[in-house]
């Protein structure tokens, strides 16, 4: 069950609920909108992107959080709003608020709509429609996450969309527990420093989208990578999604990951209503691979210690490596998600030279235990002169097989 808040948060007790003999603690997610609506692009002001971002915290840290968040913005705002769009044009400033952010305990994640791609779909053409359309995809990616999760969200400000939100996490709010704990609810907001925070970050990543300066684009992404969860972006395009980013590795090639990423869109789709914990944790594993891959170079494999951090992150439990490999990565790879892994971690494939490296790193593990399996029969069929054949049993036929041939 997700327990839902909309509103600021001012200094809250610490709580955890415990589900299913663990404990879960509350994620608060603060939540911001940039860009606008509207398809005329050749019309001053109007954007290409519609992005909602949330700046997400746990409990545990709120305060302190809030607390290092309000000092900063003092510094640079002497109690004005912190919005980047007041430092647009001073990226040098920008940057260097960006950097102190980054002692926050936070993650950022985020919905990118691009508008050009939807525009000529005429059900977007009508500004309800596109509202309902980007709250779906932000409602349903954080209920998806988060086993506890807490939306703040500013209704009380200008912003249209924001508004638009806030009434549609209401429609979908949640029923009290047995405990009469509404797990939906409003809180009027007094203190509103990690909104502040929220519209920053969402306004930095919008400017990061929307301009062609590239040289302060590359200095803050590369900043925000080390607060980044994830970016959904849609519709979603691979190949040219990737080729626009410039994440292309030497060795990328196309054809290879249209097949990789046709088999991670199939596993979603299968499951995309699971209930079932293992396949939740395949899925948040396999979209923080997906987003890497897209996002940083296409070649980089992302260490296994990165990818069971980001798990604990968003469920807040701890797993071991024994799980990781057993009950996620193979088990992705037993429903034909094709995983490539390597002493260096795990990636989405891009090219030969990966999947070869998923073959020799299995291989430098399959066939020492097939010479062993071996080993082992060839001694005891010797040892008894022919009558005992290991593989003899039903159950080894294909291994049988196998060796024999």
């Amino acid at each position: 069950m997700y327990n839902i808040l909309i509103g600021t948060v001012n200094k809250v007790s610490f709580k955890k609920i415990i589900i299913g003999g663990g404990i879960v603690e509350r994620m608060y997610a603060f939540t911001a909108g940039s860009g606008n609506y509207g398809f005329d692009f050749g019309q001053e002001g109007v954007s290409g992107y519609f992005m909602v971002t949330a700046v997400l915290i746990p409990e545990s840290v709120l305060n302190s959080a809030e607390d290092k968040t309000e000092e900063i913005w003092k510094r640079y705002f002497h109690g004005e709003g912190m919005e980047s769009s007041s430092e647009a044009e001073n990226h040098r400033r920008q940057y260097q608020i960006l950097q102190d952010l980054m002692e926050v305990d936070f993650r950022i994640f985020s919905v990118v709509v691009d508008k050009k791609i939807l525009y000529g779909d005429s059900g977007f053409m009508h500004k309800e429609s596109f509202f309902d359309f980007v709250n779906n995809l932000v409602h349903r990616e954080l209920r998806y996450a988060f086993g506890k999760l807490a939306i703040c969200a500013d209704e009380a400000g200008q912003d249209e969309y924001m508004k638009s939100f806030c009434e549609y996490i209401r429609i979908h709010e949640d029923i009290p527990d047995l405990f009469g704990e509404k797990e939906f609810y409003l809180e009027g907001g007094r203190n509103k420093v990690l909104l502040q925070l929220a519209d920053f970050i969402g306004g930095t990543l919008s400017f990061v989208y929307e301009t062609d300066k590239q040289t302060e684009v590359q200095g803050y992404l590369k900043l925000l990578d080390r607060k980044m969860i994830r970016i959904e972006q849609y519709p979603k395009d691979i190949s040219g999604y990737v080729s626009e980013k410039g994440a292309v590795s030497g060795e990328y090639n196309l054809e290879i990951t249209k097949i990789c990423q046709r088999h991670i869109r199939d596993f979603l789709e299968k499951y995309k209503n699971t209930t079932d914990e293992d396949r939740l944790n395949q899925i948040i594993v396999l979209k923080y691979l997906s987003f890497r891959f897209l996002n940083s170079n296409t070649g980089k494999y992302i260490p296994t210690r990165e990818l069971i951090s980001n798990l604990k992150y968003r469920t807040g439990k701890n797993i071991s490596m024994q799980y990781f490999r057993t009950r996620i990565i193979a088990k992705l790879r037993d429903e034909g998600v094709i995983i490539a892994s390597s002493p260096k971690g795990y990636k989405i494939p891009s090219g030969k030279e990966e999947l070869y490296d998923f073959i020799n790193h299995g291989t430098n593990i399959i066939m020492p235990m097939l010479a062993r399996l071996k080993k082992c029969r060839d001694n005891i069929s010797l040892g008894t002169g022919g009558k005992l054949d290991l593989f003899d049993n039903t159950e080894y036929k294909t291994l049988k097989q196998f060796f024999d041939l």
